[in-house]
């Protein structure tokens, strides 16, 4: 964060590049993966670590001073409510506060996409030991229809599982529409907003998003161990925390023997905090607030946009959805003449980091994707297609 009477110069694409020195060397287009964090998430992260070096204990209402402000920004990037977020360790975590927290009954049902990210798949199989059925939707052409995921909700869904985003596709889900049929039928409806949330907006409670729950270190460019999930007031009236701890509580420093549960999100916060993973969470969520969310995602939409076009145009299948609002900064594309392990394994050669997943090569460029990056993939696999 700036400091008083340090004003900072407006961010260009070009400078807040600079921002990321993973940039200097490679071609990095793997944000839906790992993304780089900036300097600035490193800065904020080392200064709790000095903090902590040298004043130990008198520095931690500091770091809780400071949690509260990034609740506050998390919720606004998010379009939801500071009260109604709280910090998790990843993806997992946020999502076991609804298998671990939902009373669930013999004969309830989860729907969920049956090629669901395993974050936000294997949770809800656990569940099948207490009676619970998993009920999987079909994915046709790396995502599920609509109709079929809404037919799937009868009166004993308790859940409907999701992606924002389809980690093998790139698909974009309308989840408005999800949204309003939870609503309909009483149903919670769980996001999984990992590879949405920093690339796309997510507004929760708009789209009646009951639980948001993101990792940090993919788009959002944060740090590793960190995340949140964003609830909605009925999905805080049904969850019961599974873990309770001193921090959970209205006034933890009361060291009361029967425990008052925080009203807020805090109540799904057991212990001590990561207070550097969450100063790198706020570094990287302002630095999304300076740039603003929604020229953010026209940058980035853009960038996949035209990497896309590049990659067709050095002869691979790009794989998009024909609708530009069903897509995300995801970018699938395979050969037909080359195997895309040999592929994958070239541009790693040259310095230009993407992923095997689906079918095929899967680039996920971010604000900081400069023009040459684009090219520079492009052109190392024109020769090989």
């Amino acid at each position: 964060m700036a400091t008083a009477g340090s004003e900072r110069a407006p961010l260009t694409w070009e400078s807040v590049r600079t921002l990321y020195p993973g940039t200097a060397d490679a071609a990095y287009l793997d944000s839906a993966a790992v993304g780089l964090i900036s300097s600035r998430v490193r800065e904020a992260m080392t200064a709790v670590l000095t903090a902590h070096e040298q004043r130990g204990i008198a520095a931690a209402p500091d770091w809780r001073g400071h949690a509260d402000s990034v609740r506050a920004s998390v919720a606004r990037l998010v379009g939801g409510r500071a009260d109604q977020v709280a910090f998790t360790q990843n993806t997992s975590t946020g999502l076991a506060t609804v298998t671990n927290g939902l009373d669930w009954r013999d004969g309830d049902n989860v729907v969920v996409p049956a090629g669901e990210f395993p974050s936000n798949f294997y949770p809800w199989l656990q569940l099948r030991r207490r009676g619970v059925e998993v009920r999987e939707v079909a994915m046709t052409g790396g995502h599920a229809a609509v109709d079929d995921v809404v037919a799937a909700l009868d009166d004993r869904t308790r859940v409907l599982a999701i992606s924002a985003v389809q980690y093998s596709s790139g698909h974009r889900y309308d989840l408005g529409v999800f949204g309003a049929a939870c609503q309909d039928r009483d149903v919670l409806l769980v996001v999984d907003g990992t590879q949405a949330v920093g690339a796309v907006t997510v507004d929760a409670e708009r789209l009646g998003i009951d639980v948001l729950a993101v990792s940090a270190h993919k788009w959002m460019l944060g740090p590793f161990g960190i995340g949140f999930v964003h609830l909605s007031q009925r999905a805080m009236q049904r969850l019961s925390p599974s873990t309770v701890g001193w921090l959970s509580v209205e006034d933890p420093f009361a060291f009361d023997h029967e425990p008052l549960l925080a009203e807020d999100g805090r109540r799904f916060e057991s212990g001590t905090e990561n207070s550097a993973g969450i100063a790198g969470l706020g570094a990287t969520v302002d630095l999304l607030h300076e740039l603003d969310r929604h020229r953010v995602e026209d940058r980035i939409l853009d960038r996949a946009e035209q990497l896309g076009t590049l990659l067709a145009q050095a002869g691979m299948d790009v794989h998009l959805s024909d609708r530009p609002d069903r897509r995300s900064g995801i970018v699938i594309a395979s050969s037909p003449l080359s195997s895309h392990q040999v592929l994958h394994d070239r541009l790693l050669s040259q310095g230009i980091r993407c992923s095997l997943r689906g079918n095929g090569l899967r680039f996920a460029p971010h604000y900081f994707t400069s023009d040459a990056d684009l090219h520079r993939a492009a052109d190392t696999l024109r020769h090989f297609t």
